[in-house]
C-alpha cells in the first residue's frame, strides 16, 4: 500500500473542521481591521508609545496572507476529498458562486450608488468591468496605483477567485501523490517569478503585491497542509513536528518579528524575496499546528466565542468595512483622523461594531439562505 496514495485511506479520513479554524479566520479579519481602522491612524515616529505601536503592528496587513493560507487549506481539502466525483467541478463552482457572488455584486451595487451620489475627492477608479470580472488585482498592478480605498481591498478577493477557477482543474489533472510536489513547486515558482520581475523592475513594483502568480505561495502551502492532514505520510510528518511545535512556533515568531523590524514596503525587493516566503511559511505552520496538533491552550484561545463569531462573518466584514466603518471614521473623525485619544478609540469601536452588526443582519437575512440553497447540491 503506497503511503502517498490518497486512495489508501477513506476519502474523508480527515477529522471534521474544528472550531479553532473559525477563530483563526477571526484572527485574520481582526488583523485587517486593526490595519485599516487603527494602525493607519496611529501617530508616527518613535517619540510616543503610540508611534511604537504603529511601527510594531505595521505587518497587520498580512491578515490577508492568513486568509490566503486558509483558503488554500479549505478549498484544497474540498477538492482533494471529492477529486473522483464526476460532479466535482460543477458542484464546486456552483457552491462557490452561491457563497461569493450574491454578496459581492450587492456590495458593488452599493459602492456604485455611493460613488454616483457623492464621490469623495478625486479618487482613481477602474472601469466597471474590472470589478465585475474580478480583475482588480491585474488593473492595480498595471497602473501601479490603488483605486478608491474601499474598492482597493477587492484585489485580494480577485486573487482568491482566480485560485477558485483554476484549482479544480489542477487537482483533477494531477495524481494525488503529486500534490506535495506541485504545491512546493508553486511556492518556489512564486519566489522565482518575483525575483525575475524584480530583475526587470529593480526598484520594486506594486504588481508584486497583488498579482496571483506572485502571491500563490500562501495558497500553495495551504493546499499542502490540507493534503498532509489527509495522508498517512503527511500526518506522520506533522506528528513529528508536534513533538516540538512550541519551538517551531517560537522560531516562526522570531522570523516574523525580524520582518517587523525591517519594515518592508509593498512591492519592495525585501518583502518580495524574503517577507512573503516567511509570512507564508509561518502561517502554514500555525495552520498545521491548529489542525493536526490541536494544542489545548492555543485552540482554546482560538475557540473564544467572539473570535469564532468574527471569523464566521469575515467575508461580509472584509467587503464592507472600508465603506461602512471607514466612512463612519471619516465622517465623525475627519479625513485627517489620528487615533491618539479615548474619544478616537471609541470612534473606532463604533466603526467595528457597526460593521459587525451589519454582518450579522446580512448573514441572517441574505447570505445564509443562499448558502443553504447552494449546499443542497451534493458532490
Amino acid at each position: 500500500m503506497n503511503p502517498l496514495d490518497l486512495s489508501a485511506s477513506p476519502p474523508h479520513a480527515v477529522a471534521p473542521r474544528n472550531v479553532a479554524l473559525d477563530g483563526l479566520r477571526g484572527v485574520a479579519i481582526a488583523m485587517v481591521l486593526w490595519h485599516h481602522f487603527i494602525q493607519q491612524h496611529l501617530p508616527t515616529g518613535r517619540s510616543t508609545w503610540l508611534g511604537w505601536l504603529n511601527a510594531g503592528t505595521e505587518l497587520s496587513w498580512s491578515g490577508v496572507d492568513l486568509f490566503f493560507t486558509l483558503s488554500g487549506f479549505f478549498i484544497g481539502g474540498i477538492l482533494i476529498d471529492h477529486r473522483d466525483s464526476p460532479r466535482m467541478k460543477r458542484v464546486f463552482y456552483l457552491r462557490r458562486a452561491a457563497r461569493i457572488l450574491p454578496l459581492y455584486y450587492l456590495t458593488l451595487a452599493v459602492f456604485a450608488l455611493a460613488i454616483l451620489g457623492n464621490l469623495p475627492g478625486s479618487f482613481h477608479l477602474f472601469p466597471a468591468w474590472v470589478y465585475v470580472l474580478f480583475l482588480t488585482n491585474f488593473a492595480t498592478g498595471f497602473v501601479q496605483n490603488w483605486d478608491w480605498l474601499p474598492l482597493a481591498r477587492l484585489w485580494s478577493l480577485a486573487v482568491e477567485e482566480q485560485f477558485y477557477i483554476t484549482a479544480p482543474w489542477v487537482v483533477r489533472a494531477i495524481a494525488p501523490s503529486r500534490i506535495p510536489q506541485v504545491a512546493a513547486g508553486l511556492f518556489l515558482a512564486a519566489e522565482l517569478a518575483r525575483a525575475g520581475f524584480l530583475w526587470i523592475h529593480p526598484g520594486g513594483h506594486l504588481a508584486l503585491a497583488v498579482l496571483t502568480p506572485f502571491r500563490m505561495d500562501d495558497l500553495a502551502l495551504g493546499v499542502l497542509v490540507a493534503w498532509a492532514v489527509r495522508n498517512r505520510a503527511g500526518r506522520s510528518f506533522l506528528e513529528r513536528l508536534g513533538r516540538h511545535w512550541g519551538a517551531w512556533l517560537a522560531a516562526g515568531g522570531v522570523l516574523f518579528s525580524g520582518l517587523v523590524l525591517l519594515r518592508p514596503q509593498a512591492g519592495s525587493p525585501l518583502l518580495s524575496l524574503l517577507g512573503y516566503p516567511v509570512i507564508a511559511a509561518v502561517f502554514a505552520l500555525i495552520l498545521a499546528v491548529v489542525v493536526q496538533i490541536q494544542p489545548s491552550g492555543l485552540n482554546r484561545c482560538l475557540e473564544v466565542r467572539p473570535l469564532v463569531h468574527l471569523g464566521r462573518h469575515s467575508y461580509f466584514i472584509y467587503l464592507w468595512h472600508g465603506l461602512l466603518g471607514g466612512a463612519m471614521i471619516r465622517w465623525l473623525g475627519g479625513t485627517d483622523f489620528v487615533l491618539n485619544s479615548f474619544a478616537g478609540l471609541g470612534l473606532v469601536a463604533m466603526a467595528v461594531a457597526a460593521t459587525w452588526l451589519a454582518s450579522v443582519v446580512s448573514w441572517r437575512w441574505f447570505e445564509s439562505p443562499i448558502l443553504r440553497w447552494g449546499n443542497r447540491h451534493s458532490y
